[in-house]
């Protein structure tokens, strides 16, 4: 038999990663409502792209 406790976890996502995703989402959704197409480049693009301002979101919602 298998002890599952033995097994490695991984760990969870931080609060950071979650928040960018969720603004990518939120990102993908406002593209199709306005154009009627989906965006034509990946999570990554948009992440490097809007860096800074994903940060600065991050911390003001954090503070508030």
């Amino acid at each position: 038999m298998i002890n599952i406790t033995k097994i490695p976890q991984p760990e969870p996502p931080s609060h950071f990663r979650l928040f960018c995703n969720e603004k990518w989402y939120e990102h993908k959704d406002e593209i199709l409502l306005w154009t009627g197409n989906a965006v034509e480049y990946d999570s990554d693009y948009y992440f490097n792209k809007h860096r800074w301002l994903l940060k600065r979101m991050y911390k003001e919602q954090k503070n508030a």
